[in-house]
């Protein structure tokens, strides 16, 4: 008995998971007359995108019809659970003080009206809200039914369940992708997926201080987070653009989507879209060179921009990005410093920090890299994943290194779905033989770093003798000890979004 899943309803699925909490955003912070259109237009480009069909995959696969035996759905549906479970979403296991701010976001989302204007002030709340939009009208709606107790734990658990769907439609798709039927298969893609990373734990050592917080800040000036990193710290920015990256392999060469599915993912974050971006440009400038060939120049970029410019993508340009990009440029820190280069030449001298690079680049990536290169070596999609990895650290935005932590989310992604190819297929000869044994000992040697975040987290729980170790002591964006800036329009008489577009 198998249970047959269609490809093309789970892109639809996944599409419409990431852009309902958009429509939601439009309907309830921006006036009727820009956010009717703007969902309309959403909702005619999502209709367009179903439309389509026959789509290839990564790895050349065309065929709509998705099997799996279901014991390998249930360790789908179960592997989600679990994971969400000891991330601390929701506040039923410890959670780390990146909660902090993400639970004053929350209870502020729960505690106002909407938009969030703070009384007495010029304040804004302005931040990637996208993840606890559809969780706060849960919360919402249950306490306007049941009583204010309910408000906190209905969202709390609605989100809780929102995790769950998002990272069970990312690990559907991950094996649609990577085209595993077999239950031994399919429970070594998820748990390849789970423990991803680069190799920390091997310069660690180098900094010990790391052991004490997070082995992956060993290089200091750099950070690339594994998969459950991500998830424990930062899963409002992180689970969406997995989803999102799942829904770019799913069709690498349908150009006509990629505005649609990026812009899908911006509500949630515009970091992940950066490292989007690396796919959607290098694909498009492969693309023109074979047009210019076959075509001419002129016919070759006509070409291309039919390609490019389709209904769902323009559809979505219109719909999405004015609206949020005036929202998230309204934030008090968004200003502070813009996109340049920096590898720390003023702290490390040009040497110094030319070989804290490379290194870097080969411990958290290259490694993994240079085993699969043979195999890969062919596919543009796997050359772009290298750049995006190369260029991710080099750049930063504001005075921390989130860019390159959350730039490289769908390109550390990608990198992961083609371990899982490589360690799941029929390897003949003794060469692929012992490099996928090689590539075993590189994942096990990372897979200390989310095994510490695991770790952390029980030992927490044995410490405090309970599981439930919210971390929630603000209340508010607003709270003395909170980083406000990184989360408030600091005046809203000076941006466009709350002049003229904000309720």
């Amino acid at each position: 008995m198998m249970i047959h899943f269609s490809r093309r309803a789970l892109r639809c699925a996944a599409l419409a998971t990431l852009l309902l909490p958009a429509a939601a955003f439009l309907l309830t912070w921006v006036r009727l007359p820009v956010s009717v259109p703007c969902v309309l237009a959403i909702a005619a480009a999502f209709i367009l995108y179903s439309y389509k069909r026959k789509q290839v995959d990564l790895f050349g696969r065309a065929e709509d019809d998705f099997a799996l035996p279901p014991a390998a759905v249930l360790a789908v549906v179960l592997c989600a659970l679990a994971w969400t479970f000891f991330s601390g979403i929701g506040g039923y296991f410890y959670q780390n003080e990146d909660h902090y701010g993400r639970n004053a976001i929350f209870h502020d989302l729960l505690n106002h009206s909407w938009p969030v204007y703070f009384d007495g002030t010029p304040y804004a709340l302005d931040y990637y809200v996208g993840f606890w939009i559809l969780p706060a009208l849960v919360g919402k709606l249950l306490s306007a039914l049941m009583g204010a107790s309910w408000l906190w734990p209905a969202a709390n658990a609605a989100l809780f369940v929102q995790t769950v769907w998002f990272l069970a439609l990312t690990l559907l798709l991950l094996l649609a992708v990577v085209q595993v039927q077999a239950l031994f298969k399919v429970c070594l893609s998820l748990v390849v997926f789970v423990l991803f990373s680069g190799m920390d734990m091997l310069m660690a050592r180098y900094n010990p201080e790391a052991w004490r917080h997070q082995i992956e800040w060993w290089a200091q000036c750099y950070q690339f987070s594994s998969n459950t990193t991500c998830l424990f710290w930062v899963y409002n920015q992180a689970v969406p653009a997995w989803l999102a990256t799942m829904l770019l392999l799913s069709a690498p060469e349908d150009v006509g989507s990629f505005a649609l599915i990026g812009l899908a993912a911006f509500p949630f974050s515009p970091l992940p879209l950066m490292g989007l971006m690396v796919y959607f440009i290098g694909t498009a400038v492969c693309r023109l060179i074979i047009r210019i060939r076959e075509q001419g120049l002129a016919r070759g970029f006509r070409a291309l921009l039919d390609e490019c410019f389709t209904g769902r993508n323009l559809l979505a340009i219109v719909g999405l990005f004015p609206v949020f990009a005036l929202y998230f440029s309204a934030n008090a820190a968004s200003g502070s410093a813009p996109l340049r280069f920096d590898i720390y030449i003023d702290s490390l001298g040009l040497g110094g920090a030319v070989r804290l690079l490379i290194l870097f680049d080969i411990v958290e990536f290259a490694c993994f890299s240079l085993v699969m290169g043979p195999r890969f070596g062919k596919n543009r999609v796997f050359w772009l994943t290298q750049l995006s990895l190369i260029l991710a650290p080099m750049f930063k935005i504001g005075y921390n290194m989130d860019f390159s932590m959350r730039a490289s989310i769908p390109a550390l992604c990608v990198l992961c779905v083609f371990v899982i190819r490589f360690l799941t297929e029929e390897h003949s000869g003794a060469r692929r033989k012992v490099s996928a044994a090689l590539l075993a000992v590189l994942l096990m040697i990372g897979a200390v770093t989310p095994l510490e975040e695991f770790r952390r987290g029980i030992y927490k729980v044995r410490e405090a003798g309970t599981i439930f170790l919210a971390a929630d002591p603000f209340g508010t964006v607003l709270h003395p000890d909170a980083d406000t800036d990184n989360f408030i329009c600091r005046d809203v008489r000076e941006h466009w979004f709350y002049r003229y577009l904000a309720r």
